[in-house]
């Protein structure tokens, strides 16, 4: 069977995004398989595609030196992959591909719209423009190795659980500061939601510093519980497939939920859909803006970071009773 060489390391989101791209390349193209080189953590989210392997660049390491990045190239490179699809084109990406190239791989590169993202975040930029998007760039990538096909709805199959209760799960935390909700503002709207007997609510994180502020969020509240680093990831993702609803900022858990077709109400900051990270197949208006009135410059960061000063809380807008509302609009 004819073997795809795929590369992308990082992040947990980017590299979710990948599976509604491969279940896709499955349906027009079953008697191929794909080789993901990514870390070995991220596994799991791949161990329902059958016609994935995972080939880890780190071993479990969380740091990657160059000696072993060009010692693993030079054994990709011996392997001699026909196809290898660069999905993430960063420095040790094309260590990889490079080497790959001397053996006659064929090289295929994802255009990451850097300068267009540039453009659009800038201040006085032109906000009118939606990017393609991050699902559509990898597309391409099999496109211009000659391997088109069209995304399509296909999801990864949920947990079943029969009972009345209505499982939401909320992901409070991002990587930047801009993008998360406030405290005060995140706990009133659990509170609204744990006055309802039949929702089950489950906060998730990682770390010591989002397990701390979670206690808090679910103080008082029989009916919310805490997932942050009691499961391994399979674990995990059994969990959120089991969700009616996902309530996220722009961050990977939302990715994640919308890999199983679950209902996702992205909370967004400083950056925003049209920079082409939204979650897959979800209308937009399963997501809150801030007050444009109040921030008509947003987006103004592609990953929420290095924003103007008077952006910073631009998520602080948005409404408790709007986030409430919606809530009970997607579930009933």
């Amino acid at each position: 069977m004819k073997e795809i060489v795929v590369i992308r390391l990082s992040s947990l989101g980017d590299v979710a995004m990948l599976v509604p791209v491969f279940l896709s390349f499955h349906q027009a193209y079953p008697d191929l398989k794909i080789r993901l080189i990514t870390r070995e953590r991220f596994a799991p989210i791949f161990a329902d595609l059958y016609f994935v392997s995972i080939h880890a660049i780190d071993s479990g390491q969380s740091k990657l030196s160059l000696g072993k990045l060009i010692h693993f190239a030079i054994q990709l490179s011996f392997s001699k992959p026909k196809f290898l699809l660069d999905l993430h084109d960063v420095l040790r990406t094309k260590v990889l591909r490079n080497f790959c190239r001397l053996f006659g791989s064929k090289v295929s590169i994802i255009d990451k719209g850097r300068a267009e993202k540039k453009a659009l975040i800038a201040m006085n930029g032109d906000k009118s423009k939606v990017l393609k998007t991050t699902f559509q760039r990898y597309v391409d990538v099999f496109q211009n190795a000659g391997f088109p096909f069209e995304l399509q709805s296909i999801f990864l199959n949920k947990t079943e659980i029969k009972d009345h209760k209505k499982r939401i799960g909320i992901s409070p935390f991002a990587k930047h500061a801009s993008k998360e909700y406030s405290f005060i503002n995140t706990k009133l709207v659990i509170e609204k939601l744990a006055n309802h007997l039949d929702f089950e609510i489950t906060i998730f994180g990682k770390g010591d510093r989002e397990a701390n502020i979670a206690k808090d969020l679910a103080a008082s509240s029989p009916n919310v519980k805490i997932n942050i680093d009691t499961m391994n990831l399979t674990e995990e993702l059994k969990l959120i497939s089991s969700l009616d609803l996902m309530v996220s900022m722009d961050s990977g858990n939302g990715h994640l939920a919308a890999n199983y077709g679950i209902p996702v109400l992205t909370i967004w900051g400083t950056t925003h859909p049209k920079l082409g990270f939204g979650t897959y197949s979800q209308p937009l208006t399963n997501s809150l803006f801030p007050d444009e009135r109040i921030y008509p410059q947003l987006p103004v960061s592609v990953f929420g970071q290095n924003i103007p000063q008077d952006y910073e809380r631009a998520i602080d807008s948005i409404n408790v009773e709007d986030i409430y509302a919606k809530i009970l609009q997607i579930l009933h």
